[in-house]
């Protein structure tokens, strides 16, 4: 098996496996975050949690794990734009599950997917009932992971329909995919708590 690589969180001065961190580079006027990881020069990296974002961006550590003189953005626009950035890589995952078809919209179809033990997350809106959200899952869902994330109008745009109150998802490496960036986005703006 492959060795993952590690990076150390400027923040906290942890370790942590590099998929679990955050890479940020010195743009032209301030500090970017290189989500995708496909940006050149310097980098250094940050756990995707408020306390270790504010520790991080205090000048002197960036500076310093830059090795340059940078504007640095408040904490709150760092989250919020990290926070984008991690709402478009879910989008994207849901767009790619939808395309290669590992993906079961609507009550109906997510119902029909669970009693034949397909789905390997639930994905709910966050204006969806918590009466029809009991009636999905039920028993079966009881194991599974479940995230609360968008509205049923958002999830309804990015499926081209009209709204979508659940989503189940039948593929494991992309429930798991999901699933992480589900929780960075929790841990980032505090939602399904």
């Amino acid at each position: 098996m492959k060795r993952q690589p590690e990076r150390t969180c400027i923040g906290c001065r942890s370790v942590f496996k590099k998929n679990e961190v955050i890479r940020v580079v010195a743009g032209p006027a301030s500090l970017v975050i290189d989500y995708r990881e496909k940006l050149p020069g310097r980098a250094a990296y940050v756990c995707p949690t408020r306390s270790c974002i504010q520790k991080a961006l205090r000048k002197e550590v960036i500076g310093k794990a830059l090795r340059l003189k940078i504007r640095v953005s408040s904490p709150e626009e760092f989250q919020n734009a990290l926070a984008a950035g991690v709402e478009e890589k879910i989008k994207s995952l849901i767009a790619i599950s939808a395309k290669a078809d590992k993906l079961a919209a609507g009550y109906s179809a997510v119902h029909d997917g669970l009693l034949k033990g397909r789905v390997e997350m639930l994905l709910f809106a966050r204006d969806f009932s918590e009466g029809t959200k009991e009636k999905v899952g039920g028993p079966d869902a009881a194991s599974l992971r479940q995230a609360t994330i968008f509205t049923r109008d958002e999830l309804g745009r990015l499926l081209g329909r009209e709204l979508v109150g659940v989503i189940g998802i039948l593929d494991k490496g992309l429930a798991d995919a999901l699933w992480k960036e589900t929780e960075r986005l929790k841990g980032l703006i505090n939602i399904g708590e």
